[in-house]
């Protein structure tokens, strides 16, 4: 069974041209190939097994390369009778089209014709809507303009059917408007009459506020007078006192000023005879200092002398004395007497 051949074109043409052809194409090369019992132990059957999988590998890539060719062939069979079929159906719609415009523009022309007329009749009845709308601003001046348009417009044969419509509704729309003028025009006569008496009632309260104003500054003016007559004799008397106590305020600033002179003498010969103290304070307490660390130093210098004279007893008193001052004076180094 390593004998296993790569398939043919003429096999794969076969099983393409009929349905189930590739499973029975398949079956027959697994059953051949799966007959085949390697020796895996060998390199030679191991050779074999990778052979036989080559051949099984180019006979797959034969019959998919094969498949796709024929899909591709009938895709471009498949697009040319599409592309036929789309500019076939377009001559057809175009054709019916091309019947069907007499008709459509006949349909189309008489539809614009009964809009036309509706729209005019609409626009007589609008009037009419208009003028009596819960919230229409039309004044009897508007009205009377919109009356004078509508009966000055003529309804003739050019209405054609709806000529006698037309007329109706001017009709109604003019009955509409004439009664809404006379309901207007008694509105707006018992608005001007409640305007005259508003404007009126207003005049009444300004020369009521007016007459009010003149006596208000009239009492307003006797007040000040009244005020300015009180403030010039409080002036008066205000200044007077202030003169009396201007004077008395001088008289104790000028002995309060004569008894701080006095005082801030007594203070500078306080402070002099307090700073003099200080200082001499300071130079008895810097001399008792002086003195009581020279004794200190005497005494820690006598027991340094005392110790090295029990150290060293071959050393005399003079060199003792000689080597404390040595220290003492910082010439031996690393050694010194804590005082």
């Amino acid at each position: 069974m390593n004998e296993l051949q790569v398939i043919e074109q003429n096999a794969i043409a076969q099983a393409y041209a009929k349905r189930g052809g590739t499973e029975e194409l398949f079956d027959r090369i697994a059953q051949e190939a799966r007959s085949f019992v390697p020796d895996v132990t060998t390199k030679k059957g191991r050779d074999a097994i990778g052979s036989l999988a080559m051949k099984i590998s180019k006979s797959k890539t034969l019959i998919e390369k094969y498949g796709k060719e024929l899909v591709a062939e009938q895709k471009a069979q498949i697009k040319l009778i599409d592309d036929d079929r789309i500019s076939v159906v377009k001559k057809f719609d175009e054709l019916r089209n091309e019947i069907l415009a007499p008709r459509d523009a006949w349909e189309q022309a008489e539809k614009d014709r009964v809009a036309k007329h509706e729209h005019h009749i609409a626009t007589i009845r609008m009037a009419a809507s208009l003028a009596t709308a819960a919230d229409s601003e039309w004044t009897a001046f508007t009205i009377k303009e919109a009356i004078q348009t509508l009966e000055d417009k003529v309804i003739d044969s050019s209405y054609e059917e709806y000529e006698e419509q037309a007329k109706l509704a001017k009709f109604e729309t003019l009955e509409t408007l004439r009664k809404v003028l006379v309901e207007r025009e008694k509105y707006e006569a018992e608005q001007a009459e409640l305007e005259r008496l508003r404007q009126a009632e207003i005049l009444r309260q300004q020369q009521e506020r007016d007459a009010q104003i003149a006596r208000e500054a009239a009492e307003k003016a006797t007040r000040e007078a009244e005020e300015k007559a009180r403030f010039e004799a409080e002036r008066v008397e205000r200044e007077k006192c202030e003169a009396q106590q201007r004077e008395a305020r001088l008289k104790a600033e000028k002995e309060a000023a004569e008894l701080r002179a006095a005082q801030a003498a007594e203070n500078e010969r306080k402070r002099i005879e307090a700073e003099q103290f200080a200082q001499a304070e300071a130079a008895r307490k810097a001399e008792e200092a002086r003195k009581a660390d020279v004794e200190h130093r005497r005494q820690i210098n006598r027991e340094a002398l005392e110790a090295i004279k029990g150290v060293c007893p071959e050393l005399s008193e003079p060199q003792v004395k000689s080597l404390v001052g040595a220290i003492i004076s910082g010439l031996i180094p690393h050694v010194s007497i804590k005082y």
